[in-house]
């Protein structure tokens, strides 16, 4: 069992804190629940039933320093993952945000972030969809590097610059 006051990355919400732990009634059943909060959006609330395996498994441990190090060090050989047919991209990139596997958005946040360059040398911007899938990517990345390495979320682009560069 979970710790108030421990922070996960919980799918496409990001770095979450649990606020509480406690039973709850929705409807007719009464259920032990995580109450969590995102830390970067403290106006939601998340309740996780503490028995349901499937949603807690989706309460992912925040990488460690040398993790998150190792990660940004990783980015130059990262797979590109693009997918021209719209429909599959769409469908499969919001499984990536959904999982929110740490390797897996990185991935794509690369691979968005090329193509966003490769169109702006012809005049072009990404799609509304593509744009709203780096977001959202980014926004769990950057939040945990930025919890994790105790820096402020402004400053977590140019740190994964620096740490590339200086790994290069």
């Amino acid at each position: 069992m979970y710790c108030v006051g421990e922070l996960f990355v919980y799918g496409r919400n990001g770095a979450c804190k649990i606020t509480d732990i406690k039973t709850q009634k929705f409807g007719n059943s009464e259920k032990m629940y995580y109450i969590l909060s995102p830390v970067f959006d403290m106006r939601e609330t998340i309740f996780v039933p503490v028995d349901n395996e499937l949603l807690v498994s989706k309460m992912k441990k925040m990488l460690t320093k040398e993790e998150i190090i190792a990660l940004i060090k990783s980015i130059p050989q990262r797979e590109n993952l693009w997918i021209e047919n719209v429909k599959t991209r769409r469908e499969e990139y919001k499984k990536i945000i959904s999982k929110a596997n740490r390797d897996d958005l990185v991935s794509l946040m690369k691979t968005l972030y090329m193509r966003r360059k490769e169109l702006e040398l012809v005049g072009k911007s990404l799609s509304v969809y593509d744009e709203k899938f780096y977001r959202q990517a980014e926004s769990i990345i950057h939040g945990e590097i930025s919890l994790v390495l105790e820096i402020p979320r402004e400053e977590v682009p140019p740190y994964i610059q620096k740490t590339i560069n200086e790994a290069a």
